[in-house]
C-alpha cells in the first residue's frame, strides 16, 4: 500500500531536505507536486485541499522563517498533518465487556471472513479467549470458510444456524454460547451484498443494537478508491462505525482510501490486511504509517515484526555463538528462515529509514532464493555445515542435486555465508559485544550483559 505515492512523497521529501533557503514560491512548487501525487493515489479532492491548505498555513509561520533547516521543518510539519489526516492516534479496540462482541459489516467481496479469521488470530495470540461465528443465513459457504479458518487459527466456531432462524437470532443465540464458554471475545461476521441495500442495512441495523456491540468494524476493500468513501459513509450513517479496517492493501498501489476515509469519516482507520496469509494483518498506526508513506521508514514497526517473529531462545544462542566465532551454515540456515517469518526482504527494507529503493527494485527481490539457500544447507551432513571448507567438487554435486540447485548457487551461497561471518567475526570485540548487548536487550533477550 501506498508504494507509488511514498516514492513520490519520498523523492519532494528528499529535495526539501537538501534545501537551505526555501522561499514561498519554492513551498507553492513542492505542495503542487505533492497535490498531484495524492489525487494520482486516489486521495478525495477535499482531503486533498485541507492537508495542502494546512501544510502551507503552518510552513509559512515563523517556526520555518527563523529555521536553519527550514526543509526538514517542512517535512516534520507534512508528517505531522498526514498522520491527523490518517486519524492522529492509533485506536485500540474497546475490549472491557465480557465477552466482548466485535461486528464486522462490509460489501460482499470485501473480506470480512478472511479479516475475521485474521483478526481472531491477531487477538488469540495476545492472550485473548477468541470464538467467532457467522450470522450470514444467505451463504452457507461463508460459515464454512469461517469454520474451516477458526480451526486453522485454533479458536473455536460457535454454529448457530441450526438453533435460529433470523441473523439477529442467530447472533444472540452465538452471543450466549460465548457468555457460556467463558469467551473474552465474540467476532461476528454478518452477511454482505454486491451494493448497499435497504434490506442490508436493515439486518446489520438490527443486530448491531440487538446485541450491544463493542466495535461495530467495516471491512473496505482498498482496491475500489474512492469508492470507499461512499460505503463507509452509507454504513456509518446506519450502524455508527467505531472503526475501518482495510484488506487487500498488497494488491493496491495508490492506498487513497485510508486517507480519504478517516478524514472524511472521522472513523478511524484500526487495521490493515497486507496479504493472502492469515498473518498478513497489521494494526494501523497514523503516525507510523505517515513516517512510511513519507519514506521515512518505520523502526518501531520493524522492531515490534522482530519481536513477535523471532525466537528468543534461537536469538539468545546465536549470541552466544557469535561472541564464541562458532557461526555456521545451520545458524546461517535458521537466520533466513526468520527472515522469512517477518515478511521477506522487501518487507522489511520499506521500514528502515533512509532505505531509498525503487519500487520496481523491491517488486523483483524473490524471496523464494531464501527457501532455495535453505535447502541447499538442509542437503549438506552435519559436519559439512559445521565445516564449509570440506565441500569438494563431488560433494558440491551431491549437494547441488539434492536441493534441486546447481553448483554455481551453492557457489555464490557460501560466498554470501563467508560475507556474513567475516562480519559475525567483527563483533567480537568489546565493541561488538557492546552493539549485541544493546540489541539483546532492545529485544529483552535474556542472559545478555
Amino acid at each position: 500500500m501506498f508504494d507509488r505515492l511514498s516514492q513520490k512523497l519520498g523523492d519532494i521529501t528528499a529535495k526539501l531536505r537538501k534545501t537551505v533557503r526555501i522561499t514561498e514560491a519554492d513551498l507553492d512548487a513542492s505542495l503542487r507536486e505533492m497535490r498531484l501525487a495524492l489525487l494520482e493515489a486516489d486521495v478525495a479532492l477535499p482531503v486533498v485541499r485541507h492537508l495542502m491548505a494546512e501544510v502551507r498555513e503552518r510552513a509559512l509561520g515563523e517556526e520555518v522563517a527563523k529555521s536553519l533547516q527550514p526543509g526538514q521543518v517542512i517535512i516534520k510539519i507534512l508528517h505531522d498533518v498526514l498522520g491527523n489526516v490518517l486519524g492522529g492516534e492509533r485506536h485500540p479496540l474497546n475490549l472491557t465487556a465480557i465477552p466482548s462482541v466485535i461486528l464486522l459489516c462490509g460489501l460482499q467481496g470485501a473480506g470480512k471472513t478472511t479479516t475475521a479469521g485474521k483478526l481472531a488470530r491477531m487477538l488469540s495470540n495476545e492472550g485473548k479467549k477468541v470464538a467467532v461465528t457467522s450470522v450470514d443465513s444467505t451463504r452457507p459457504a461463508a460459515r464454512e470458510q469461517l469454520r474451516v479458518l477458526a480451526n486453522q487459527v485454533g479458536v473455536p466456531y460457535l454454529s448457530t444456524e441450526d438453533q435460529a432462524g433470523s441473523a439477529l437470532e442467530m447472533a444472540q443465540a452465538a452471543l450466549q454460547q460465548a457468555r457460556t464458554g467463558g469467551h473474552h471475545v465474540l467476532i461476528l461476521d454478518t452477511a454482505g451484498r454486491q451494493v448497499v441495500d435497504d434490506s442490508l442495512m436493515a439486518e446489520i441495523e438490527e443486530i448491531a443494537s440487538g446485541i450491544q456491540a463493542s466495535e461495530r468494524l467495516l471491512v473496505l476493500d482498498a482496491m475500489t478508491g474512492q469508492t470507499a468513501l461512499k460505503i463507509a459513509e452509507d454504513f456509518h450513517r446506519t450502524v455508527s462505525l467505531s472503526g475501518c479496517i482495510l484488506s487487500k492493501t498488497d494488491a493496491d498501489v495508490r492506498g487513497g482510501a485510508a486517507l480519504s476515509v478517516s478524514h472524511s469519516t472521522q472513523v478511524p482507520v484500526r487495521f490493515v490486511g497486507t496479504g493472502e496469509k492469515i498473518d498478513a494483518f497489521e494494526v494501523f498506526d497514523p503516525q507510523r504509517m505517515a513516517g512510511r508513506i513519507l519514506g521515512q521508514g518505520d523502526v518501531v514497526g520493524l522492531v515490534e515484526k522482530i519481536q513477535a517473529n523471532v525466537d528468543q531462545d534461537k536469538a539468545t544462542q546465536l549470541a552466544r555463538k557469535v561472541n564464541k566465532g562458532t557461526f555456521d551454515l545451520m545458524d546461517f540456515a535458521e537466520q533466513l528462515d526468520q527472515m522469512k517469518k517477518m515478511g521477506g526482504m522487501s518487507s522489511m527494507m520499506k521500514m528502515i529509514p533512509g532505505m531509498k529503493i525503487p519500487t520496481e527494485a523491491t517488486a523483483q527481490i524473490d524471496d523464494s532464493l531464501f527457501k532455495r539457500m535453505q535447502a541447499m544447507v538442509y542437503s549438506m551432513t552435519p559436519k559439512e555445515r559445521q565445516f564449509p571448507r570440506l565441500l569438494n567438487g563431488s560433494r558440491k554435486k551431491r549437494i547441488a542435486c539434492g536441493s534441486g540447485t546447481n553448483v554455481m548457487e551453492l557457489n555464490r551461497m557460501l560466498k554470501q555465508f563467508q560475507q556474513m561471518q567475516k562480519m559475525m567475526k567483527k563483533v567480537k570485540g568489546k565493541k561488538g559485544q557492546r552493539m549485541m548487548a544493546q540489541m539483546a536487550a532492545g529485544m529483552k533477550i535474556p542472559g545478555m550483559h
